[in-house]
């Protein structure tokens, strides 16, 4: 595939497509909530400085600021160009709304806070992040967290509506036939079961369940089984070997025993109750699968080698782009959940970070020293940027 060709420039918009639907939401979060308990926010922006174009209302109109690239600034003697639009009933409002130039960010910045601008001034007033209630400031730092949770429930809840779901038939019958990139072929179908097959035994037990055919196999990962089918009405048997693969659970990452079959499945259209059920299921499901997979990487029951950034997300939105709207949605509500727990994570940086000192200023009943927060947001950021480094590089290193 050339770095010119029309799948590279698919992966591009579907990468941008999805993260900046899921960055504007995330910080569209943070920025209603602080307008909510009564915070200035002073800049709202899309992407990550250097800015671009910025947008501002003052008493004498609209006013459009273009910011000139450092390289152009001695050239053109200006940093900045700005532009007033004259409206009829100007209005001054409080909030700088930017397009920066890095793609893949964004952020809120709220009078009186110290974040990732490491912005150490705080005045006192009565609009300023440090003046507010406790509770106000954590719902401010959970907005972003909160609103790519809802963002996940509403299209996971959006797709099952809209599109209905498989119902398991009941019986022994096989559906499909399993395949996968690393084993196009499993055993079921090497032995010659073929879809619309019955299973009726497995080492001379009789099945008449899928959940038994099911129980068995599963329990049995690496070990051979003696399996019998009835294929056009004639009776059919084999050894198979039962391969183990590791499938993510409610319970966590399960080694099972698969023989590559599938039940069969009838179309069921659902309704608006059971679709906000399935919505919210998938929600919890998705979220407890990152938690369980965080931290079998912090006890080391997995690699490291197995994380991916912006360039691996990249490549999966290309992907599920060219397989129709549909994936390419269901994959954004997937990385929406993971972005809801990687924020609220209590790192330095982060939401969760936030979240963690003002509940300490509320344990201790009093702010932490100015210089501590300062140094607690660069020690983050250090740490933040160096994660960023380390799954940048083991993105490419999978190119």
């Amino acid at each position: 595939m050339g770095f010119f060709s029309i799948d590279t420039l698919v992966t591009i918009v579907a990468a941008i497509f999805t993260l900046g639907i899921l960055i504007l939401i995330h910080e569209l979060g943070h920025f209603l909530a602080a307008r909510m308990v009564g915070i200035r926010v002073e800049r709202f922006s899309i992407g990550m400085p250097p800015r671009l174009i910025s947008l501002k209302n003052k008493f004498d109109g609209l006013w459009i600021k273009l910011f000139i690239p450092w390289f152009l600034q001695r050239a053109v003697d200006a940093e900045s160009i700005e532009y007033r639009i004259p409206r009829r009933h100007p209005k001054a409002g409080d909030t700088e709304y930017a397009l920066s130039w890095t793609p893949f960010g964004g952020y809120v910045k709220m009078s009186g806070m110290i974040d990732e601008s490491l912005d150490g001034k705080i005045e006192g007033e009565p609009w300023e992040f440090q003046s507010k209630k406790r509770w106000q400031q954590l719902l401010a730092i959970s907005g972003g967290v909160i609103m790519n949770t809802i963002l996940a429930f509403v299209i996971f809840s959006v797709i099952m509506y809209t599109t209905g779901m498989e119902e398991p038939v009941e019986g022994t019958q096989v559906g499909t036939l399993v395949s996968t990139e690393d084993r196009p072929v499993f055993p079921a179908e090497a032995a010659g079961v073929k879809v619309n097959d019955q299973i009726i035994a497995i080492n001379g037990q009789s099945v008449e369940k899928w959940e038994e055919l099911t129980n068995i196999v599963h329990g049995m990962p690496g070990q051979k089984i003696e399996l019998e089918w009835l294929s056009n009405g004639i009776r059919h048997s084999d050894s198979l070997l039962v391969i183990k693969e590791s499938v993510p659970t409610a319970d966590g990452v399960l080694d099972v025993g698969m023989i590559g079959v599938g039940r069969v499945t009838e179309h069921v259209d659902l309704g608006f109750f059971a679709s906000v059920k399935y919505g919210a299921r998938s929600t919890y499901m998705f979220g407890t699968l990152m938690a369980r997979g965080f931290w079998s990487m912090i006890t080391g029951e997995t690699s490291m080698d197995q994380v991916g950034g912006p360039i691996m997300i990249a490549q999966m939105a290309g992907e599920m782009a060219r397989r129709g709207w549909l994936d390419i949605f269901y994959f954004m509500a997937i990385i929406s959940v993971n972005l809801a727990f990687i924020n609220i994570l209590p790192i330095p940086g982060l939401d969760g970070g936030h979240f963690l000192i003002i509940s300490i200023e509320g344990l201790i009943r009093r702010p932490l020293p100015l210089n501590v927060k300062l140094i607690i947001q660069q020690v983050g950021m250090m740490f933040l940027l160096g994660l960023i480094i380390f799954i940048t590089v083991q993105d490419i290193a999978r190119l």
